[in-house]
């Protein structure tokens, strides 16, 4: 999953791996699975899963996630902003001897170039992204390795409680490319917030000041290419329904916990030949997440 970082800038910025960042001048949207959205700062974040189980034989799939973002670079001019972000994902997995697997360590490297457009006084503003990547267990790097994705969006900006925008989002990895619309819209009634931008769903109450809660869903898991006799692809996925509590404990260092269940979660393993060695079906799972974030 990649990320934006793009302070002061006053946009609804969605796609289909990540919320929104902010509708108006002032106004946080929420970040629900803590990807390092709003200002550029350092953000650690841990997710523990309970076991998934295989729907249609023994054993399950053990989970654990850390994720880091750290920003690089920025500049802007009047209208326009550029940025630069790198990511690091470390992945803990048991395969549970699917297709002889057991424990894995995976990693995900991505560096994120972004930029963001807004003329003065307009109510329309441009969004683009290209966010290349390794998913890899670091035993051989190849090709297969590398993945790269991108985004462009056009919004539009009704009020200052409502936006929509739409794009278009491209990927490509292991030989394989998909391109999917993004359309979404953002609505606030302070301090209720509902911030629909597929994939993530997210209702939100600013109690505070310092605590927001929300409940949202987002999707889950990660693409790795490994050295194995049988399997040369992981493809993990799911969907995460959460419930979260974000306080701000400075105003820089924020604190976020959420927990809830992973969903419709799939397992699938490849080999060289990119034929399909497993294909399975896992049963729901509890899961935990903490994040610290330290803006600048």
């Amino acid at each position: 999953m990649s990320t934006v970082a793009l302070a002061g800038d006053s946009v609804p910025v969605l796609t289909p791996s990540q919320p929104a960042v902010e509708v108006s001048r002032g106004v946080q949207l929420i970040d629900p699975a803590a990807f390092g959205f709003g200002r550029p700062g350092y953000m650690v974040d841990a997710t523990f899963m309970d076991q998934q189980d295989f729907a249609n034989r023994p054993g399950g799939v053990d989970f654990f996630e850390l994720r880091t973002i750290i920003p690089v670079w920025t500049t802007k001019t009047d209208s326009t902003r550029l940025a630069l972000s790198l990511g690091y994902n470390l992945t803990e997995v048991d395969l549970g001897g699917l297709a002889g697997m057991g424990s894995e360590t995976l990693h995900t490297l991505e560096a994120q170039v972004s930029m963001f457009w807004r003329p003065a006084a307009s109510r329309w503003w441009g969004l683009g992204f290209v966010t290349p990547g390794l998913g890899t267990d670091f035993q051989g790097l190849s090709w297969d390795d590398f993945e790269v994705s991108g985004l462009g969006l056009l919004g539009y900006r009704f009020s200052d409680s409502f936006s929509v925008a739409g794009g278009a989002f491209a990927q490509y990895g292991a030989e394989e490319g998909r391109i999917l619309p993004a359309l979404g819209f953002i609505w606030q009634s302070e301090p209720f917030i509902l911030q629909v931008t597929p994939p993530f769903v997210v209702l939100g109450w600013q109690a505070t000041d310092r605590l927001t809660l929300s409940l949202s869903a987002y999707p889950s898991g990660g693409s790795w290419d490994v050295e194995d006799p049988n399997v040369n692809r992981v493809d993990l996925s799911g969907w995460q329904a959460a419930a979260s509590v974000i306080y701000k404990l400075t105003e820089k260092l924020t604190l976020s916990l959420r927990g809830g269940m992973n969903l419709g979660g799939e397992l699938e393993l490849r080999d060289a030949n990119n034929r399909t060695v497993a294909d399975e079906t896992l049963e729901a799972a509890p899961f935990g997440a903490v994040n610290l974030r330290w803006a600048f």
